[in-house]
């Protein structure tokens, strides 16, 4: 079983050889392991370092696309490594090279396809109170968005089975902690946890600038995610203000012409109950057409998944045809 670790860099030259330093050497279970640098358009030598410094391969950007793809990067050439197990760290040597062994067990075990470095914000003495009260509103709505339970969704400490690492997509640049989660809850993929001390910070995160930024932007991820993967529960409740507002008001109508049949007033609750039906009944249709959607969505990802299956094994049969023949 290989596995291969991914670690996604921007100008991380200062803390990389620490990162490349931790990684553990052997693993039970494991027959062998690489190690992989993606360069998101570094401007210092973060390159030559990671190379200096035991990298087993080293991809680059030729400028900055941000984390996200650089994930997505890390996926696709791990899968090209032959890597049935993936993990993905950070460079600035957040999160202990010795966990990955803890962190990859649930799979060599068969237990899970996703399991995440929990880092224990909520007892962590080196978080923040403020920091504590926005991760745990965030996992909350999290996990009542996606249906997975976590308890750490915004950590980037990852492990990943073979299958489900073919599976991944991302549809925004930001991250890809939030959306694949979504992603493994709808494909019924088995999530984990295991508990970290992650290490004291070496700088600011450079993914976001503040905590405002950071919630607005993992709220557009969610709402997006859950519309997307739950098209007509989403829309259903969107809709549901309007249909309760509409029958509400078309009940007060009625109340009021059975008390008194000749009385023509109250006619504008008649006419805005009817407006708010209708609206309420587009946003229903919209989320009926948003399960269609999601249902394409659903075999194209299939198809996608056979045909890189195929690339996979066709790419295994070209490398294995490259291998020295060895001596009788």
């Amino acid at each position: 079983m290989k596995l291969v670790i991914q670690i996604p860099c921007y100008n991380e030259a200062d803390t990389l050889p620490e990162v490349l330093a931790d990684i553990p050497r052997s693993i039970q279970g494991i027959g062998e392991i690489s190690v992989l640098v993606i360069d998101d358009g570094s401007s210092d030598a973060t390159v030559q370092v990671a190379r200096e410094h035991g990298a087993h391969r080293v991809v680059s950007h030729r400028g900055n696309r941000g984390l996200a793809q650089t994930f997505l990067t890390g996926i696709e050439t791990a899968l090209n490594m032959g890597a049935d197990i993936i993990v993905n760290t950070d460079g600035d040597h957040q999160y202990p090279g010795s966990s990955i062994a803890d962190l990859v067990a649930p799979i060599v075990r068969g237990e899970a396809d996703l399991v995440i470095g929990d880092r224990r914000t909520h007892a962590d003495p080196k978080v923040p109170r403020k920091k504590k009260m926005f991760y745990r509103l965030g996992n909350f709505v999290v996990r009542s968005a996606s249906g997975a339970t976590v308890r750490d969704a915004p950590s980037g400490f990852r492990a990943m089975s073979r299958d489900f690492a073919m599976s991944v997509y991302l549809t925004n640049p930001f991250s890809y902690t939030i959306e694949t989660i979504f992603t493994a809850a709808e494909n019924r993929f088995p999530i984990k946890e295991v508990a970290i001390t992650s290490n004291p910070a070496t700088r600011k995160s450079r993914l976001f600038r503040g905590i405002p930024e950071y919630l607005s932007r993992s709220v557009r991820i969610v709402f997006q995610g859950y519309s997307m993967h739950n098209p007509l529960k989403a829309f259903g409740w969107f809709s549901l203000p309007f249909f309760l507002l509409g029958i509400g008001l078309g009940l007060r109508f009625l109340y009021f012409w059975f008390r008194d049949p000749g009385y023509s007033g109250h006619v504008q609750s008649l006419i805005l109950s009817a407006i708010s039906i209708v609206v309420g009944a587009q946003i229903f249709i919209f989320g009926m057409l948003g399960g269609l959607v999601r249902t394409n969505r659903l075999l194209l990802e299939d198809i996608r998944l056979r045909v890189r299956r195929l690339e996979l094994k066709e790419r295994a049969g070209i490398d294995n045809k490259n291998q020295p023949t060895p001596p009788d």
